[in-house]
């Protein structure tokens, strides 16, 4: 089973949801972690873990042979992203434009471009006991996340047993990519007015791509039933309500799993837990 957590803007908590999930799902059997939010990577602050094995990702970048080259110009007719400028006697590449999508190698009626290669960031890998953590790092300046969230799903295609994903932030690109093929989304929201607009957009996203999914309210408060009652409208299913604690977030702001700093909200997790775990209907 694969595992997203997701969230319509930064700060809700979905890192504190995955790591104290991922800390009980690996008191008895193995769980793999990947975390995808390689602009801004944090799950591993979380665990106590030896030093990573790293890896560099690279990324597609054309190379043009000019002695082949006829200057036809279709290689930057079809480069959605303007990462080509094709002049009178030369093709312009700008490497930072440029998403490896290989559309102009494959198309160029000449086959004048090859396969180059930039780096895009790296790969890190984490692991004590039952717990292993795939990390995405973004090279700072480089724009294509998506790629380099790909490289880190393919480790957890491979995993055994549980996997999580801790998803970017939002709806863009990169967001997209790391849920479209996960088994269920949970989508963490907390009960602001930023929270609940970008909650309803994250809500559409993940019924376009048609995810299973369910929600776990952060900071809930009490007597603001507002995101209860779109969940009603909507008919989403609510896993759990973490309420807006000061303890906890100060276990965050140290580094800490809640679960490890605060016992009295283990019932509350594994309660969270279950309910993912055995969810067989939930909302598409």
């Amino acid at each position: 089973m694969t595992i997203a957590i997701a969230s319509g803007k930064g700060g809700t908590g979905k890192t504190m949801l995955t790591a104290s999930l991922a800390s009980l799902l690996a008191r008895e059997r193995t769980v793999t972690v990947l975390d995808l939010d390689v602009e801004e990577p944090n799950l591993h602050l979380f665990f106590d873990l030896p030093v990573p094995v790293e890896e560099t990702i690279w990324s597609m970048i054309p190379e043009i042979d000019e002695d082949r080259c006829t200057y036809c110009g279709e290689c930057a007719r079809i480069c959605e992203f303007n990462a080509l400028l094709c002049l009178a006697d030369q093709i312009l590449v700008f490497p930072e434009l440029c998403k490896g999508c290989r559309g102009c190698a494959v198309l160029c009626p000449v086959g004048a471009i090859r396969d180059g290669r930039k780096m895009i960031g790296t790969r890190e890998t984490r692991q004590q006991g039952n717990l292993l953590i795939h990390t995405g790092r973004l090279r700072v300046g480089e724009t294509a996340s998506p790629d380099l969230i790909r490289a880190v799903k393919k480790l957890g295609r491979a995993a055994d047993g549980i996997v999580i994903l801790d998803a970017p932030p939002g709806t863009a690109c990169a967001a997209v990519e790391a849920v479209r093929d996960a088994d269920l989304v949970i989508l963490v929201v907390e009960p602001t007015p930023f929270g609940m607009h970008d909650f309803d957009l994250m809500v559409r996203t993940v019924r376009m791509l048609h995810r299973r999914f369910a929600v776990v309210i952060n900071k809930a408060q009490p007597g603001d039933r507002n995101i209860q009652g779109y969940c009603m409208r909507e008919q989403i299913e609510i896993l759990g309500e973490i309420p807006s604690s000061r303890s906890i977030a100060e276990a965050c702001a140290r580094g800490e799993r809640v679960t490890d700093a605060l016992p009295a909200t283990v019932p509350l997790f594994e309660t969270i837990l279950y309910r993912v775990l055995h969810a067989e209907e939930v909302t598409t």
